[in-house]
């Protein structure tokens, strides 16, 4: 009895390890495991090849410029860097001019009754007829000012508030001139013109005889490979009156614009060259009639809109000269500095209305 007891002993132990090791199924249908996709890696974003800009070197910077170049053009040069300014007349009597297409830089402005004259400035190349030379008026003082070279002409207003040489004094302007209501050197008479067109100033003879001083040299601002954007402008139109046309075409094998007064292409009578510049600058200020004289002033220190017409591209902005012993700056309407071209530049000043077209 003992010997069955024991056998059933072990079977119900058996029986009973073997419910242990069942696993519980649970009941109704079994869900089908859904697969987890593996995390996708981000697609890479495109890199933008950087665009390569164009060199720009700068070469001259109003204050600053640079040895062995031109302060007038920011062209290499020989000689000693002297410059000279030249008054000169602007009236059909005075066309064809002497000496201008060796000048570097070029202003034209009103001084009496719409009546406009030039001041030329010459380094470098010292043409041996320039001219016909005239007087200078109170606005040529502020330019003078600014630039402080040597400076060639032939007396200048008087009155009143328009006495050259008292605003000489007031503008501190310490830079030698040669005037030809007092000085004789490197002055003549021409025989082909009659009096007051026919006087010219001989630029190497006032080199050797009246250079006795050392300017201190200013500059435009001056850079290669800018470029300028803007709108395409290859003909300019202005105007003073109606006998002082003026037109520039632009000449794209040459990358110059091409200057013309009244229809007429506008040459150097002794050279036999069409006037061609870089840059045009048409630079807009206040004009005011002088009360009882014919005379013309207008404002050259302060702002006021511009113009720029450089490669053929017009673009707007404004210019700046801060007080009477200062450059002028010129910027884009975003307030940027505008580097111009190296090479020859023609400054129109202009009545705050005047129209400029181009096409």
């Amino acid at each position: 009895m003992k010997k069955i007891a024991i056998i059933v002993s072990v079977l119900l132990l058996s029986v009973g390890l073997s419910a242990c090791g069942k696993e519980e199924v649970p009941e109704g249908p079994m869900e089908t495991p859904v697969e987890t996709p593996a995390e996708e890696e981000p697609e890479e974003e495109p890199v933008e090849e950087p665009v390569e800009e164009p060199e720009v070197r700068e070469k001259h910077h109003y204050d600053s410029p640079q040895p062995g170049l031109s302060p007038l053009t920011g062209l290499p040069y020989e000689g000693d860097g002297k410059v000279i300014m030249v008054q000169i007349e602007n009236t059909e009597a005075a066309r064809p001019h002497s000496g201008l297409a060796e000048a570097g830089l070029i202003y034209e402005m009103e001084v009496e009754s719409t009546i406009t004259r030039l001041t030329a400035f010459f380094h470098g190349s010292y043409p041996e007829k320039v001219g016909p030379v005239r007087s200078a008026r109170k606005q040529h003082m502020f330019l003078w000012s600014e630039w402080n070279y040597l400076y060639v002409f032939y007396g200048g207003s008087t009155p009143e508030g328009q006495n050259i040489y008292n605003w000489m004094r007031d503008l501190d302007i310490t830079a030698r001139r040669v005037d030809g209501m007092r000085d004789t050197i490197g002055f003549s008479r021409s025989a082909d013109r009659k009096a007051p067109h026919n006087a010219y100033t001989n630029l190497d003879t006032i080199m050797e005889e009246a250079y006795d001083f050392e300017p201190y040299d200013r500059t435009l601002y001056y850079a290669d490979g800018a470029g300028v954007d803007g709108e395409r402008a290859v003909k300019v139109s202005l105007s003073y009156r109606s006998d002082n046309k003026v037109t520039y075409e632009y000449d794209e094998e040459r990358a110059e614009y091409l200057r013309f007064i009244n229809g007429k292409p506008m040459m150097d009578k002794e050279s036999d060259e069409q006037i061609a510049v870089k840059n045009i600058i048409v630079q807009h200020t206040n004009h005011y009639h002088v009360t009882g004289t014919v005379y013309t002033n207008m404002d050259l220190v302060g702002t006021g809109d511009a113009e720029y017409f450089i490669d053929g591209v017009m673009k707007k902005g404004t210019w700046e000269r801060r007080d009477e012993g200062v450059m002028t700056r010129y910027f884009d309407e975003e307030g940027n500095e505008i580097p111009f071209e190296p090479g020859k530049t023609f400054i129109q000043i202009m009545r705050n209305d005047s129209e400029v077209h181009f096409e």
